[in-house]
């Protein structure tokens, strides 16, 4: 279940699918970053949005270097880039409980791009 669970996430994410990334979250789930802890369904939705509108927007580039699924744990290192922003190492790690991400942390460097338009 944890395979699906991850592979549904990295394709709602893709897609930049707010709603459908949502449905990998309870509640109860956390997400915790460097600068904050990220709790319940409004307040990680936020964050989708942030990501998927201004920091990594549909078109920019997003690949996964490796994943690892094992039991209720996800691992993930990947690295973006879009028009404004750039990201040459993060790391993300799934814990899964009843078929959804109970907590997720994430770990990145970003990088802002400078433009002269």
């Amino acid at each position: 279940m944890s395979e699906a669970i991850m592979k549904h996430h990295l394709d709602a994410f893709e897609e930049r699918d707010v709603e459908e990334i949502l449905k990998d979250y309870t509640e109860d789930s956390t997400i915790i970053t460097p600068d904050a802890v990220i709790r319940g369904l409004d307040a990680i939705r936020m964050q989708y949005e942030i990501v998927t509108k201004t920091l990594l927007p549909a078109g920019a580039e997003f690949v996964v270097k490796k994943k690892v699924v094992d039991g209720n744990v996800g691992y993930l290192i990947w690295h973006a880039e879009s028009d404004y922003f750039k990201v040459p190492f993060a790391t993300d790690t799934f814990v899964f409980e009843d078929g959804k991400i109970k907590t997720h942390t994430i770990a990145f460097v970003m990088e802002g791009k400078h433009h002269t338009d």
